[in-house]
């Protein structure tokens, strides 16, 4: 159950930061929407996990890591979409 979790959590945090991204591409380049996302979310999720008081740090953990695993897949998606000008 443990692992599903994980899986879940790694999941949902690529779909969000590569959603926001993209919605942000419309705006700026590709490594800044790609940075810009990973700011909004980790900060949307970091002060939301604040708030749950004693299971705080297990929720950080549940989206904090994900997050910092998915973001050089994001960033090598931007670089390539800077270098071939999509």
């Amino acid at each position: 159950m443990d692992i599903a979790v994980g899986l879940f959590a790694l999941a949902y945090s690529g779909l969000v930061l590569f959603l926001v991204a993209n919605a942000l591409r419309k705006i700026f380049p590709p490594m800044r929407a790609a940075l810009t996302a990973f700011a909004l979310s980790a900060t949307v999720h970091g002060v939301t996990t604040l708030l749950m008081g004693d299971a705080m740090i297990w929720a950080l953990a549940f989206w904090g890591i994900p997050h910092l695993l998915i973001l050089p897949a994001l960033l090598v998606s931007a670089r390539r979409q800077n270098s071939t000008g999509a």
